[in-house]
């Protein structure tokens, strides 16, 4: 018995820890908006804290092989991410917070479609996502405005609430993308549902505007997710797994500090 619960705690850890990190996530994100911008908030949405737990699960169940295409296609996830979030910035102009998630979603869906059908190859995906990353970041510029200061914020309560069930629902994909295959298990853990949380929340709690210009910002702080999965590609194959999932987060933490740093100083220069 003790065994079996030894073994039992063993697997329920990894899910407890994404359940956590992302209800952090979501919480510290809208919080952040509203005390201190969307610019900084925006950065905070691309950290690999859902991510990085959702991999550290594979780690124990899958060969580096596995791992090395699970992490090139959630890469591949990642374009159709940018696509989710440029989406979301144009619709969210007019439309309401379900409307515009929902078009986001679709355009996910279809261009993520079409990813899955290209070669789970790093020499494609890493040049696809850095083009369509600076189309998009160039394109969002334009269409997106300059927000209004967040409006009063809902009850502590509604948040935490709001985090808890998108970890939930993270853990959930993760359980299933371990089962997947390589392919299937990076599209699942590449479906933005963190951006979904962030972006709904954002839009229902400071309005539209503040939620297209968190989404713009979430735009280079995704650069994070595309290292993180980069350099596990890259490693993963030619160091133990677990070496691999420390250098890649290590790594995916300086572009969010760089553009952190940038914004701050921004401010000051400012006056802010």
């Amino acid at each position: 018995m003790e065994t079996l619960l030894a073994d039992l705690s063993v697997q329920l850890l990894p899910i407890a820890a994404r359940v956590v990190a992302t209800a952090i996530v979501v919480m510290g994100v809208s919080l952040l908006v509203q005390h201190a911008g969307p610019a900084l908030g925006g950065i905070a949405a691309g950290l690999p804290i859902v991510m990085g737990p959702g991999f550290f699960f594979l780690i124990g169940h899958h060969p580096p092989d596995f791992l090395h295409d699970a992490a090139v296609a959630t890469l591949m996830a990642l374009v159709a991410t940018l696509i989710f979030v440029a989406c979301f910035i144009v619709v969210a102009k007019r439309a309401g917070p379900f409307a515009s998630v929902g078009a986001a979603i679709l355009a996910w869906c279809v261009v993520a479609a079409v990813t899955a059908a290209l070669p789970v190859e790093l020499v494609v995906a890493l040049p696809l996502y850095v083009v369509v990353a600076i189309l998009a970041l160039r394109f969002c510029r334009h269409a997106a405005g300059d927000g209004p200061a967040p409006r009063g914020a809902r009850r502590i309560a509604d948040l935490v609430l709001r985090g808890i069930l998108a970890g939930t629902l993270v853990a959930s994909v993760s359980v299933v993308a371990a089962l997947a295959g390589p392919v299937w298990a990076g599209l699942l853990m590449g479906f933005p549902i963190g951006m979904i949380t962030i972006s709904l929340t954002v839009h229902q709690r400071y309005g539209g505007e503040t939620a297209r210009q968190t989404m713009l910002a979430a735009l280079g702080g995704m650069s994070s997710l595309a290292v993180f999965t980069t350099v596990m590609a890259l490693a993963v194959t030619s160091t133990p797994p677990m070496t691999a999932w420390v250098l890649s987060l290590a790594a995916s933490l300086l572009p969010p500090m760089g553009l952190a740093a940038r914004q701050i100083r921004r401010g000051r220069s400012n006056g802010v």
